[in-house]
């Protein structure tokens, strides 16, 4: 078995059955984070899928990606939801740094929500096996010089964050259109504090990129 295949069954594993709940929650927030990059936040306002249908562009999304999960890379229905983000993205003037970023979202984003949050912290080989798995869409996309391991992944995103997050009005109208699909998630006891406890999921960095305020501890 190649070291993608085990990869694959690995992360399979872990998104259906270890820590699927968890895993979809980071994968939401993972996206959201790409709003605080001012050239990524344009080209998606642009579109006008994700400020006027959320719920369908984030749906469609994760139908996508949960695609290449059960099926695999390389599998038939692999190679045509490759080729459909490739065709999706195509259009777009996007610089290579932020098509890496967008990739370290969904591939480290998940993994480290999972680890604050999660019933337990993934283990070295799972979070290895998702950067394998990120690391082969990465070269079946075409998006080159990916940091090889996810330790190294993660320092180069958290240098890219503190250079490109900034706060721009497309970046507060896409975080303000997503904010409402996270609060439902929020029991319906606690209606009123939903839109806080949607800002209490962003660390401070994308909260301030967002404009949005700090929860009171209470809600944290």
């Amino acid at each position: 078995m190649s070291a993608l295949h085990e990869a694959e069954e690995t992360y399979r594993r872990m998104a259906y059955d270890t820590f699927a709940r968890d895993l979809k929650m980071g994968f939401n927030l993972g996206f959201c984070r790409t709003f605080a990059v001012p050239e990524i936040a344009r080209v998606l306002v642009s579109t006008g899928r994700m400020t006027q249908h959320t719920r369908i562009r984030a749906k469609a999304t994760g139908a996508m990606m949960y695609g290449l999960f059960e099926h695999g890379l390389d599998s038939e229905q692999g190679a045509e939801t490759i080729a459909a983000l490739g065709k999706l993205h195509a259009p777009f003037a996007i610089g290579d740094d932020a098509f890496r970023y967008v990739l370290a979202c969904f591939d480290l984003a998940p993994m480290r929500w999972c680890a604050a949050h999660a019933w337990r912290v993934p283990t070295d080989a799972e979070r290895t096996a998702s950067h394998t798995l990120y690391l082969g869409l990465a070269e079946r996309l075409g998006i080159s010089e990916v940091p090889a391991t996810w330790r190294e992944f993660e320092t180069w995103t958290r240098a890219y964050e503190r250079a490109h997050f900034a706060t721009t009005p497309e970046g507060r109208e896409l975080w303000q259109a997503t904010r409402g699909m996270l609060a439902d998630r929020v029991p319906g006891v606690l209606g009123p504090l939903a839109g806080a406890a949607a800002d209490s999921l962003l660390d401070d960095l994308a909260r301030e990129a967002f404009g949005a305020p700090r929860p009171p501890a209470l809600v944290r």
